[in-house]
């Protein structure tokens, strides 16, 4: 094997790596607005999640315990959206609640994931697989789009499976469904696009809590699986995110092209 085979294979092998992990890490976007059909509001720092009601269907063991594998589905709405000022660089805007103007609700349906892994004192993450999500208000549909992934943290009871705890997921907002609805950056720019093509998404962090026990069959999803049913009341917070290259990805993806630069330095001298 000759320099130039191995330049060229450690720069491709390095380009896969720096891709894989280009995509990880996610900056809280600070003053952004909304635009709906009744108001216009400035300076958002995170959206309040509140009065929030779901259906969870959780795949279980003979025992009526969750499992690594064992999937679930999850349908609701969350019923009041208000704001939080823009005060603090990134996330962790603090004051009183404001209103926004619009009567704002987010309903979701066809949220699937599984347990991916479990924890002794109780907890386990899980993660989410698919699942839409259609945003409302007094103007009727504004927007839809699709939850994208993240769940629950092993280290702290999850409420999937009849537990309290806490949940986090990101969404992609893919459709404006009405002209006069608009999510935009602090500079008043569009983030349609962005937002389109998950460069932008929705970070929601929700605490969970059960409020009734429903019963125990066979799955809808599976009837040949056994599932327990469980409501859950549910408020948290949203942000807005951008994605972003991991800095440690984009000095790999720089040597990888590098790398490459050598190889053909060497190959036309031949």
């Amino acid at each position: 094997m000759n320099f130039k085979h191995i330049v060229r294979t450690a720069a491709a092998a390095a380009l896969v790596a720096a891709s894989a992990s280009a995509s990880a890490g996610y900056v809280v976007l600070d003053g952004w607005q909304l635009q709906t059909p009744t108001t216009n509001t400035t300076n958002i720092g995170r959206l309040n999640l509140a009065s929030g009601t779901a259906v969870v269907e959780q795949q279980v063991n003979g025992l009526g315990q969750a499992f690594v594998g064992a999937k679930f589905t999850e349908t609701g709405s969350i019923y009041s959206l208000t704001y939080t000022k823009e005060n603090v660089t990134g996330g962790g805007d603090f004051g009183a609640p404001t209103m926004l103007g619009d009567m704002l609700t987010i309903s979701f349906s066809n949220v699937a994931g599984k347990v991916v892994a479990l924890n002794p004192g109780g907890g386990f993450k899980y993660q989410f697989t698919s699942g839409t999500f259609m945003m409302s208000g007094i103007g009727g549909a504004y927007a839809s789009g699709s939850i994208v992934g993240l769940g629950g943290n092993a280290s702290s009871t999850a409420v999937i499976g009849g537990f309290n705890g806490d949940s986090t997921l990101l969404a992609m907002v893919l459709n404006t469904l009405n002209p006069s609805f608009a999510i935009k950056n602090s500079l008043g720019n569009n983030l349609a696009a962005d937002m389109a093509t998950g460069k932008v998404l929705f970070q929601a962090v929700t605490n969970n809590n059960t409020t009734g026990f429903l019963g125990t069959g066979a799955c809808s999803f599976d009837p040949t699986k056994v599932c327990s049913k469980v409501s859950v009341a549910s408020g948290g917070d949203a942000y807005l995110v951008r994605d972003i290259p991991e800095p440690a990805s984009i000095a790999l993806a720089g040597v990888a092209l590098l790398g490459l630069g050598v190889a053909r330095r060497r190959s036309a001298k031949k």
